[in-house]
């Protein structure tokens, strides 16, 4: 993306603190901090007035700010996460509350994932646990334990066997997803620059897609972790780094987010500095960069299938980024 197509403006106490496109790439929805779950048309960053409810001004909605969003496989459900600790399951073409947890966790959900067959939702918070949750059931069924401070991604490998969490303690860690035995613990080592007896807190731990082509078992399970430093690594599950992108920046270079493009083949990063970093996955190399926000940016999100990030911050702006 070389520039802002559109962007929507949130009100002025509001901002969006998630957005997430669906995969069949209809829709982008927004979690705000006044607790506000909103579905928007990308093309014009309107709201989505197909959907009845939003037309009628039923949206759907949590009591407490939300902080992650996420669709099922199929793009019928959307999973919606507070910051108290709620996690909601709504019908999209509905806008129906389909399951409820009132206490899916202790603190705030930062981060949701489906399971490939949809069946149980993973989520990651605050409260230091990741936790899987059964659909049919409305349970909690899982608990990941392990880390001593905020969770804040939590994703299954492709093949859904293992959990791979990444936590503000420095360390991203791969589970057992059927027993949650922990398998092991990474810690991304820091930059060259930095001192290496810290911990730098892990904003994101992500499984690489399969690379077009390549057919791999889970062992092959590529990650990528985004640190607060200016270097985000690719690893492997057994923690060698593979490859490094740095924003190049020791002053206000530290990143704060990533997305990886569907096919594997960009990585984008958005900064301390309100810019996004595109990265050639292949070549490593710092294709361009992006301001894409007047204050702090919390995060991106990409389309499924064309050339569109989505980039959140705290100016209250969601800005869709294209070509």
């Amino acid at each position: 993306p070389t520039m802002i197509a559109k962007k929507v403006k949130f009100g002025e106490k509001s901002h969006p603190e998630c957005a997430c496109f669906s995969p069949d790439g209809q829709y982008c929805v927004s979690g705000s901090v006044d607790g506000f779950v909103e579905v928007w048309d990308y093309q014009t960053a309107m709201l989505r007035k197909d959907l009845s409810y939003q037309e009628e001004g039923s949206f759907m909605m949590h009591e407490k700010a939300v902080i992650a969003v996420a669709f099922s496989r199929d793009s019928d459900l959307l999973a919606t996460g507070s910051q108290d600790g709620q996690l909601k399951v709504w019908r999209v073409a509905s806008g129906q509350c389909v399951r409820r947890y009132e206490k899916a966790h202790n603190e705030g959900i930062t981060y949701i994932a489906w399971s490939k067959d949809s069946s149980q939702i993973l989520t990651a918070s605050f409260d230091s646990t990741a936790r899987a949750h059964g659909l049919k059931s409305g349970k909690t069924l899982k608990e990941y334990r392990g880390h001593t401070s905020y969770v804040n991604s939590a994703v299954y490998t492709r093949d859904g066997a293992k959990v791979i969490t990444g936590s503000s303690d420095g360390h991203v860690m791969v589970f057992d997803a059927k027993t949650t035995e922990q398998i092991s613990v990474i810690t991304p080592p820091p930059p060259p620059h930095l001192s290496s007896t810290m911990h730098y807190s892990v904003n994101a731990a992500l499984v690489a897609p399969q690379p077009p082509g390549q057919a791999g078992d889970s062992d092959d399970a590529m990650i990528f972790v985004c640190t607060r430093t200016n270097v985000i690594q690719m690893m492997n599950l057994q923690g060698q780094v593979l490859k490094s992108f740095s924003s190049g920046r020791r002053e206000k270079g530290d990143f704060v987010g990533m997305v990886l493009s569907p096919k594997g083949e960009w990585l984008y990063a958005v900064g301390e500095d309100h810019k996004l970093y595109c990265f050639s996955i292949a070549s490593g190399a710092l294709e361009q960069t992006l301001k894409v926000a007047d204050k702090e940016v919390i995060g991106l999100t990409h389309h499924p299938s064309r050339n569109v990030v989505a980039a959140f911050a705290s100016d209250g702006t969601l800005a869709f980024l294209r070509p």
